[in-house]
């Protein structure tokens, strides 16, 4: 398998396992446990940071831009999805502005970088 496919399995993957500890956020199991859904989104947050350090290092936007843009929209979507729950969160008492306002950040970035693509 080359380089450019194995980069696109990567990218799959990565959109899934950022799906999936969204799915564990919102989850009933974790609804009670503000930390834990906390360090989640935290781990979330990075891990999209991480690979959009990734993606630009390894100039995956020159090679890649269609995966590269999917990949990006879908975290935008996740994300879209993450800040109406923690919103909805918030409106209980927990202090979830800064995570907030950081998803909101990198959806915004995400959508410039698309534009590039």
């Amino acid at each position: 398998m080359n380089f450019l496919c194995k980069a696109q399995t990567y990218l799959n993957s990565v959109v899934s396992t950022i799906n999936s500890l969204a799915g564990m956020v919102m989850s009933d199991e974790l609804k009670d446990n503000i930390k834990a859904q906390y360090k989640t989104v935290k781990m979330l947050i990075e891990l999209e940071q991480v690979t959009s350090e990734f993606i630009t290092g390894m100039e995956l936007d020159a090679e890649l831009p269609n995966a590269v843009r999917i990949s990006k929209q879908k975290f935008i979507n996740i994300n879209e999805r993450l800040i109406k729950h923690l919103e909805k969160i918030q409106l209980q008492g927990y202090h979830f502005e800064h995570v907030i306002s950081t998803l909101k950040l990198e959806n915004e970035t995400l959508k410039k970088e698309i534009l590039y693509l």
